[in-house]
């Protein structure tokens, strides 16, 4: 869960009660020694349709969707009270994204069973808050006796929960079968790698530790193949090949036909024998000659392409690509890929730089990023779920940079939030759109409230990495989110009393949100508290930068319209922006004073040739600049860090240095900016060392230790980054 920090959440590390429901449930679940008697597992009249809804079973644990829709037209449920079936044809038809199919299967389930109850909690994740969708599923679980199918939906709400302990009871349960439990095992490898990858050191697993939890998933589920999976793709990520290797291989000498595995297997003996390039040559070979044998089968033929394409080989995945949407143009695997040419959620770049400047971006460039994505969203129908969810969540931010869009599209895209489970952030933001512009205010009341309702749930898996203090960080930051969307929609209707109340609220969760300072500035006018007006503006501009251009705007048409002069204005900003230097400067140079930490050694290879270690770094002041060319904030910063270097141009005792996944990338936006410094390529070093967003800068004193390290905050590097420098060279 890496991602671009901004300065609001820059120290976060990772840029989505009901204990029973309607009539089934309306008294407390029962403890665990006084169980209800399980519902029968309908569905299972005969061993046929319980081999049936088996493998169908199966089919959508392992994502192959298209090949569980086939399984449910070829065999239809035996009996309209085969309940057990239903529910698996309607998750096939839910992550089809087919309607019709799933309302046909969903009215076949009996009310307030435990089968409706599990389809309820699939059709709401990301839509309820998760200690409600876990209620859900516990009850479900309870009325169906601990069915393998009730565990397998259970397996997915303690995975967003980041609940590993739960996983682990699940992973103990008797009788399952070994897909099952093989699924279970996968969630909790899965959440095991990203601690390993992102946590920091005091709560990150050790590499024993892991290989101990994938050798029980290997024993406990020994025809499984998704926890090996995710277990190998795991190990590669963090630049272990050989484990991968040895695992894949294991793995395929028990199921020598799973073609992830064979795809995995190659990928793992190339990174194992890095620069072989006959040993690369023959994996390709081994992939391409693999795509005859499985041409019929197009999730086959993705999970190829993808392999294909981590080894480099970009015309041969190129060649079976376009076999692919020639052949099966409406498939899933096609729609995956067109996202990725229109790459979604990267086309909304340079809108948000434009808006961190305090900007609008050119009317052209907005619409040419925009269009593909919004040929996506108008799709009649698009089988791809997460495909047509991110659409609707990154138009909404492109809305933010188009004041001029018609308010029926705005409406359009609110509506399509509505039904997407994107959690708070995006509910808090069509909902202010929609009641800024006069939209639908019933629609941006829904949108608040649900806002309101999930600004506790995390992202998941943040809460395996982060402090107890980054936590509260975060979700004071969605609450104010979200009682601004609903504070404005209130006052949209008139409800002046009630938007005051969520206003407050706000501005005590976020004061200087820019929205929120607007909004709160508005109703102090309203009070004819003008002075406090004033300071609530003054605050976010100081604050915020740039993107609080329109604080600006509104303070100087207060300072006027009271006979005040634009030079007063300019004065008073001047002064709080001098005490808040002063006061953040004094804050950093305490904390680096606090505790230097010895830099964890690294020898890593240079863009151009050579390699630079950590010893190399002795007997100067270091900045190591850990960025990625995709980030925003990252491109945001390349100015900054160019001005900064110029101040220490011709310096011996200051050096900058950068490690990236990808040096060209980097090389080619520092260039531009006019920043050089050397680019070392990461080898899993700032992982090791619990770097996981981006830009971060570790400060280094001439001892070789980490004094200090700032994420996201571009915005003061001009007064933190000299101050602390300066005191680094004096060595105070």
């Amino acid at each position: 869960m890496i991602r671009c920090s901004g300065p609001r959440l820059r120290s976060l590390r990772t840029l989505v009660v009901l204990a029973v429901v309607g009539l089934a449930c309306a008294r407390p679940a029962p403890p665990a020694t006084e169980r209800p008697a399980a519902e029968p597992r309908a569905g299972e009249h005969s061993q046929a349709s319980a081999r049936a809804a088996d493998a169908l079973r199966d089919l959508l644990l392992e994502g192959r969707v298209e090949a569980a829709n086939a399984l449910v037209r070829a065999q239809p449920a035996e009996s309209p009270g085969d309940d057990r079936w239903h529910w698996l044809a309607a998750m096939a038809a839910l992550a089809d994204n087919d309607a019709q199919a799933l309302a046909r299967h969903r009215a076949a389930l009996p009310e307030g069973s435990g089968w409706a109850l599990l389809l309820r909690a699939q059709e709401q994740a990301g839509k309820l808050p998760r200690r409600e969708l876990a209620a859900l599923v516990t009850g479900a679980r309870a009325r169906l006796g601990d069915h393998p199918d009730a565990v397998w939906l259970h397996a997915q709400v303690l995975e967003l929960q980041s609940d590993e302990d739960g996983l682990a009871a699940l992973a103990a349960l008797p009788d399952l079968p070994d897909s099952v439990r093989d699924f279970v095992h996968a969630k909790r490898i899965g959440m095991t790698f990203f601690r390993l990858s992102a946590a920091p050191l005091p709560v990150r697993p050790s590499h024993e530790q892991v290989q101990a939890l994938v050798a029980q998933a290997e024993q406990t589920a020994p025809s499984g193949t998704l926890a090996v999976a995710r277990a190998a793709e795991g190990w590669l990520s963090v630049q272990r090949a050989d484990a991968a290797l040895e695992l894949v291989e294991r793995a395929l000498a028990r199921r020598p036909d799973v073609l992830a595995l064979t795809v995995l297997r190659a990928r793992a003996r190339v990174a194992a024998a890095r620069q072989d390039a006959s040993l690369r040559a023959a994996a390709i070979a081994e992939l391409v000659a693999l795509a005859d044998r499985h041409r019929a089968e197009p999730e086959a033929l993705a999970q190829l392409v993808d392999g294909l394409q981590q080894l480099g080989a970009t015309e041969a995945a190129q060649a079976i690509y376009d076999d692919v949407r020639l052949r099966f143009p409406d498939v899933r695997a096609v729609e995956r890929w067109d996202s990725e040419l229109v790459a979604v959620f990267g086309a909304v770049g340079g809108c948000r730089m434009a808006l961190a400047r305090g900007e609008l971006p050119p009317a052209d460039e907005l619409a040419q990023a925009r269009a593909p994505v919004d040929a996506f969203f108008d799709r009649p129908r698009l089988r791809d779920l997460s495909l047509r969810n991110s659409t609707a969540a990154a138009l909404i931010e492109f809305l933010q940079c188009d004041p001029r869009a018609p308010l029926q599209r705005v409406e359009a895209v609110a509506r399509a939030v509505l039904a997407a489970p994107f959690g708070a952030s995006y509910d808090a933001q069509a909902a202010v759109l929609l009641a800024k512009r006069s939209g639908d205010l019933e629609l941006a009341r829904e949108l608040a409230e649900r806002a309101l309702a999930l600004a506790d749930d995390t992202p998941p898996g943040f809460a395996l990495v982060a402090t107890p203090g980054e936590l509260e960080e975060l979700r004071r930051a969605m609450r104010g989110l979200a009682h601004h969307a609903r504070g404005l929609v209130q006052l949209r209707a008139g409800r002046v009393e009630d938007a005051r109340a969520d206003a407050s609220r706000a501005h005590e969760l976020w004061p200087t949100h820019p929205d929120i300072a607007l909004l709160a500035a508005e109703l102090a006018e309203r009070d004819g508290e003008v002075h406090r007006a004033e300071q609530i503006l003054a605050r976010s501009i100081v604050q915020e930068g740039a993107p609080a251009r329109a604080c600006r705007e509104r303070l100087q048409q207060l300072v006027l319209t009271r006979g005040g002069k634009a030079k007063d204005l300019d004065r008073t900003i001047a002064r709080l922006e001098r005490e808040r230097k002063d006061e953040r400067i004094a804050a950093v140079l305490a904390a680096r004073a606090a505790a230097p930490q010895p830099l964890a050694p690294f020898e890593l290879d240079l863009r151009g040739g050579g390699r630079i270690s950590s010893e190399a770094l002795r007997g100067r002041v270091t900045v190591v600049i850990a960025t990625e060319p995709w980030c925003t904030a990252c491109r945001l910063e390349a100015p900054e860090l160019a001005k900064l270097q110029q101040r220490y141009r011709g310096r011996k005792d200051v050096q900058f240095v950068v490690v990236t996944s990808d040096p060209d990338g980097i090389a080619a936006l520092h260039g531009t900016a006019g920043f050089r410094a050397p680019i070392a390529r990461d080898d899993g070093w700032r992982s090791m060392v619990g770097i996981n967003g981006y830009p971060t800068h570790l400060f280094i004193d001439a001892a070789g230790r980490e004094v200090y390290r700032e994420t996201g905050n571009y915005r003061e590097m001009h007064f933190i980054h000299p101050a602390l420098i300066e005191a680094l060279r004096r060595g105070r």
